[in-house]
């Protein structure tokens, strides 16, 4: 598996507004790709976004605490050699836009995932 770096934050709050807010005003991620029913995606540079997750919205719990996205080049590939190393693969491989997604456990009990961005990445969805 090659990592590449990191593609995505999710961040699980109660405080859906609250977040986004202190997001795109105090740290200053003011470009927000998407936001809609409790979701909102922010970018963060090019090929790295923050996505805020609110009360009863999918993701939610598995983004509480925050969840990092590393980038590889094939999730099914990589999903199989963490499989074979003995790793804790949380459901299938989500897609959305041309985008691909996995999570896993790893040491402590940490939800991480791994992550395939399109091409065109996030300005595609914008």
């Amino acid at each position: 598996m090659n990592v590449k770096g990191y593609s995505w934050v999710g961040v699980g709050t109660d405080n859906f507004d609250d977040t986004v807010s202190f997001f795109s005003n105090v740290m200053g991620l003011s470009t927000v790709v998407v936001e809609e029913r409790g979701v909102a995606i922010l970018k963060v540079s090019d090929g790295q976004v923050l996505e805020v997750f609110g009360p009863g919205t999918q993701g939610r719990e598995l983004t509480s605490p925050p969840v990092v996205a590393f980038e590889v080049d094939d999730v099914a590939a990589a999903r199989d050699e963490l499989l074979l190393k003995g790793v804790e693969v949380l459901g299938a491989i989500g897609s959305w836009n041309g985008f691909e997604w996995l999570k896993f456990r790893g040491p402590g009990g940490h939800i991480f995932a791994l992550q395939k961005t399109p091409p065109t990445g996030w300005e595609e969805t914008a």
